[in-house]
């Protein structure tokens, strides 16, 4: 049996898409600017992942991925696995690195400030009238963080760490 933690999840099984016979696949956030180049998909059914191979792909905006599945043709089959979560092997997408540009790349990267050492993990990104902050989950609890170019020193992609220099001060505004 395929294990689900060795893949990529990319999103969910949208909806038949026109009348050839394409599957809209909805990507999460986090992927959505990748590039794909899949020959499968794994559609996770009754708890484990089954194979659907690609025929044709192509994007449909930043979100959609449209797919054509040899063995998915008709508009009634699609509509059963409407919401159906896809994953994708590791080796046929290409994520975009980390960067500012792209922050919601820091997800699950632990969060060190160079005084204060390790704060835990960076669980999500919430945008706030295009004032991101990191939400990071450590031994102090929930923690706010700017997401602010100058307060990181250093990615390391490779052990997933974003070390920052964290003003004095601002760690002590998350303490209750």
């Amino acid at each position: 049996m395929l294990d689900k933690s060795e893949f990529t999840y990319i999103g969910k099984l949208a909806k038949p898409h026109g009348v050839s016979g394409e599957t809209a696949i909805r990507l999460i956030p986090e992927v959505a600017e990748s590039e794909f180049d899949p020959t499968f998909i794994f559609l996770y059914i009754d708890n484990g992942l089954v194979p659907f191979r690609v025929s044709e792909f192509r994007y449909k905006g930043e979100d959609v991925l449209l797919v054509k599945l040899p063995l998915l043709k008709t508009e009634k089959e699609i509509r059963k696995l409407m919401n159906t979560d896809i994953y994708i092997s590791p080796q046929e997408v290409s994520v975009p690195s980390a960067s500012t540009n792209n922050i919601n790349a820091f997800n699950g990267f632990k969060a060190i400030d160079i005084n204060e050492g390790e704060l835990g993990i960076i669980d999500s990104i919430q945008d706030i009238s295009g004032n991101p902050l990191f939400i990071i989950n450590g031994k102090k609890g929930e923690l706010l963080i700017p997401v602010a170019e100058e307060f990181i020193v250093n990615i390391d992609e490779e052990k997933k760490t974003i070390e920052l220099d964290i003003p004095e001060g601002l760690l002590d505004l998350n303490e209750e």
